[in-house]
């Protein structure tokens, strides 16, 4: 056969053709490999900001900078108060969260040039690297030591392959008014509005803890929902006489609603006027903390305000009070200098009245025993 082929010349000529062509393609791979290799071997990981881990300490603001498209830029900015704790000054000094703060400092501290990408300006808006100031999509990070900029940092895209080899976060940044883009290595928050940034601890009063739960108090249709020691379910103690209750889950489900929740925003307390006969519920608990809460509202908003306290006469007998007071003084330190803004279904469930949390007793009821009759 191959002595039939070298005779053919036609023949003969596309062979050679195509072995030289593979060689070529072959060739040209191990150089492109190679190439690449070099590349790696050559590029050494490196922090951004050379030395600014041993200056995190004198960090005092930290500013976020994201675009709006045609309506300019936002800015988040946290700073450190006196006493060495981080606030959000739009929010009246309100505290951020100490944890997304730490994230901060060390993500962009120890964030490590991991591979070298383009210096050509052009290129920027494919990585998400367009200043936001030119309705780019970059966000910028700045640590601050009074006036003095300690680091500026445009975080863009993640890529594909958002994690490396050890299963570190990877993104597409640029050190600010630098060209040169990088594949980096680490993580940091990039939240756009403020009020992801503030400490969310808000009422943590244990749910093992919470004994009575006043509904629309110092009206002439209060809700009370209560329970004893040990129980599991609320009930209502004032249901009016030929109404029961929806059921354990709906009196549960409403005394039970703050416990855990979140708000949507914060104000310094004078920023809202609670008149004197703003609706209230009172929440109290078995060791005798009570827990007042004022409403108030605007444009279907509800805002909240609250004042805490021990009652001696909630303390079980026998009981020291005094440990009760200074959870009363230090939760009212945290939360009466400001009103909160609740989300629509906390609201819903605090303001429910007798009506939608009671229905007519039917002659089902009258055949089930009163719980004081039903024995384990």
């Amino acid at each position: 056969m191959w002595q039939t082929l070298w005779n053919n010349k036609p023949q003969r000529n596309l062979a050679l053709l195509a072995a030289a062509t593979l060689i070529a393609v072959i060739a040209a791979s191990v150089a492109v490999v190679n190439d690449r290799s070099s590349v790696r071997t050559s590029f050494v990981p490196y922090p951004l900001f050379e030395g600014l881990d041993a200056k995190l300490d004198r960090v005092d603001r930290i500013v976020y900078t994201a675009s709006r498209g045609m309506n300019g830029v936002s800015q988040i900015e946290l700073k450190r108060d006196a006493d060495g704790g981080w606030v959000a000054p739009s929010r009246g000094g309100y505290p951020v969260s100490e944890s997304l703060i730490k994230k901060t400092l060390l993500g962009v501290g120890q964030m490590e040039a991991y591979e070298p990408r383009t210096a050509n300006p052009e290129w920027h808006r494919n990585l998400g690297l367009l200043k936001p100031e030119d309705i780019g999509s970059a966000m910028r990070v700045e640590f601050f030591d009074g006036e003095e900029r300690l680091a500026g940092l445009l975080v863009g895209k993640v890529p594909e392959r958002a994690v490396d080899v050890k299963g570190e976060g990877l993104i597409y940044v640029r050190r600010d008014e630098e060209d040169e883009t990088f594949l980096a290595r680490g993580r940091l928050p990039l939240y756009k509005s403020v009020n992801d940034w503030l400490d969310p601890t808000f009422i943590d009063i244990p749910r093992e803890k919470l004994a009575r739960v006043t509904l629309w108090a110092g009206t002439e249709s209060p809700v009370l929902l209560s329970r004893g020691p040990g129980d599991e379910n609320f009930a209502i103690e004032n249901a009016p006489e030929g109404r029961v209750s929806r059921g354990a889950p709906v009196a549960n489900k409403a005394a039970t609603a703050i416990l855990g929740s979140s708000f949507d925003d914060v104000a310094p307390a004078e920023t809202l006027e609670f008149p004197d006969d703003a609706p209230r519920a009172v929440f109290e608990t078995f060791d005798g903390l009570r827990l007042t809460m004022r409403m108030a509202g605007e444009g279907g908003a509800l805002w909240a305000k609250f004042e805490a306290e021990a009652d001696p006469a909630l303390v079980p007998e026998g009981e020291d009070i005094a440990p009760v007071e200074k959870r009363a003084e230090e939760l009212d330190a945290r939360l009466s200098a400001w009103t909160y803004k609740l989300p629509q279904d906390l609201g819903n469930q605090l303001t429910q009245t007798m009506d939608l949390l009671t229905r007519e007793a039917g002659p089902a009821d009258a055949m089930s025993p009163l719980p004081e009759q039903m024995t384990p």
